[in-house]
């Protein structure tokens, strides 16, 4: 029991160290900036991803017409009340000229109103921070922010679970087929269960609400997320299918190692993105 015990609390401090990995390394998760202003340190997260109320049928024409548009707030603690910030901004890729708008001022928070963009279409941006005449620049590097559409919670929250679930349990029984336990073929089965549902059929419907396609990896694209997540299923199916007869549990070790290798890439990466030349989604950027 103490044993048992133990292999669950390094499965868990392994998943949740990756979660933290995941939540920092991300392109679309907030990007933590530290900037000084007049000889103070000041922090902020700067958004990268925003929800769009364009579809993807209203891309299909001139959705700048409809004059649509979303909020991105950036909030600095401690900003002094007479600053200003300016956000300059172009689409993502183009050869757009940069657009400047003026924040809002609300307490700690600028208020920054932006054309709305089609699903997975990008802008690049960056801040300047003024008072008094002294100026400073939020970030060195402009910011990515990639627009989705909303994707219900009903759907979302058990895809995230799902997924949680699945890593936590690759992560427990790869530490089992290291002991004589003979429950290890059963947890690789809840793995590959997990797995299968969280990431390859509610992972594409989650895909399918944000950016209209169900599957976006191979053979039909370059989406890095999709492709490691099949990647994964299929160590595991083969670890599985292998030990059938035969006992060979390392298997399972390596399924699981591969599988926190390829979780250990960042979610999103090369995912999908709005083409304004071709006026369609692409993957693999």
């Amino acid at each position: 029991m103490v044993k048992k015990f133990f292999i669950w609390l390094l499965a868990i401090l392994i998943t949740l160290t990756a979660v933290v990995y995941q939540r920092m390394t991300g392109p679309t998760n907030p990007k933590r900036v530290k900037f000084e202003l007049a000889g103070k340190e000041y922090s902020t997260k700067l958004t990268r991803s925003l929800e769009t109320q364009v579809t993807l049928e209203e891309a299909k024409g001139d959705y700048n017409l409809l004059g649509k548009t979303e909020e991105l707030r950036v909030i600095i603690p401690d900003i002094p009340a007479s600053a200003t910030a300016k956000l300059s901004f172009a689409r993502y890729p183009s050869n757009d000229s940069l657009s400047t708008i003026e924040g809002i001022k609300e307490g700690e928070h600028f208020i920054f109103t932006l054309p709305a963009q089609p699903p997975a279409g990008k802008i690049k941006y960056f801040i300047e921070i003024e008072d008094n005449g002294v100026k400073a620049m939020v970030d060195d590097e402009k910011t990515l922010i990639r627009f989705k559409n909303s994707v219900p919670a009903g759907i979302l929250i058990p895809h995230i679970l799902l997924m949680f679930l699945a890593m936590l349990f690759a992560n427990y029984t790869g530490i089992l087929s290291f002991t004589k336990s003979d429950k290890v073929r059963k947890n690789a089965v809840i793995t590959i269960v997990l797995l299968g549902i969280g990431g390859l059929i509610l992972g594409p419907i989650v895909q399918k609400f944000a950016f209209g396609a169900f599957w976006t990896g191979w053979p039909l694209g370059e989406d890095l997320t999709d492709n490691k997540t099949l990647f994964a299923f299929l160590f595991w199916a083969a670890a599985i299918y292998f030990n059938r007869r035969n006992s060979r549990r390392y298997l399972y070790a390596i399924a699981a190692l591969v599988m926190l290798l390829v979780y250990s890439i960042p979610h999103s990466t090369a995912g999908s993105e709005y083409d304004h030349s071709k006026g369609e989604i692409v993957s693999g950027r």
